[in-house]
């Protein structure tokens, strides 16, 4: 090998290793979740739900009954959830729906997604926990309407959440239903883990 095809080698040898100690010094740190999840615990387990819808433009007044399934997901990164209720009389094609939340670092708030068996979604966001209330606001779509929505969680001892959800029709917050959710059993409240 002559002497300046060796520089030549030479030369790329100490270029690749100088570009490969620069990647290993910027290669990407692995996320982990953000410690305010650990906010969102509560919603975690399995729970049974019952209470009241009120009468609005979208129907009349009648009693709910639900279930409600949620766990942590997708590496810890989002708290999901199913919610399906009980088929009555009242309620003869019962509402689906899934959730997810999660916490964004960046905007320093907590975010709820919602898509359910109507077409309807909506999207809030939430501060976190004022002492033992979550109040969550933004908008959702509704029978091809677009409205502000409110959602507020009350934590009422360790296994139970109620459940308050709103719109706002004219200007005006219309409340559309409150609900109690109870964990099934003590266990069940944070059987899902990350």
């Amino acid at each position: 090998m002559n002497s300046t095809r060796f520089l030549a080698v030479g030369a790329a040898a100490v270029l690749a290793a100088g570009v490969a100690a620069g990647a290993a010094e910027q290669a990407p740190t692995v996320p982990h979740p953000a410690a305010e999840m650990a906010q969102l615990k509560p919603f975690e387990g399995s729970f049974a739900c019952t209470g009241q819808a009120d009468a609005s433009p979208f129907g009349s007044a009648h009693a709910t009954a639900s279930k409600v399934h949620t766990h942590g997901a997708l590496g810890g990164f989002w708290v999901s959830g199913m919610v399906v209720e009980t088929k009555t009389a009242a309620t003869p094609r019962p509402m689906e729906g899934m959730f997810h939340m999660t916490f964004d670092p960046g905007k320093k708030q907590f975010v709820m997604l919602w898509v359910d068996n109507g077409g309807g979604w909506s999207q809030e966001t939430s501060p976190g926990w004022n002492g033992d209330t979550m109040v969550w606001t933004g908008e959702g779509s509704m029978d091809g309407k677009t409205f502000a929505s409110r959602d507020t969680f009350t934590k009422k001892g360790a296994e139970t959440l109620e459940h308050a959800w709103e719109l706002q029709l004219n200007g005006t917050w219309t409340p559309l239903g409150h609900e109690t959710c109870t964990a099934a059993a003590p266990a069940a409240h944070h059987m899902m883990k990350h």
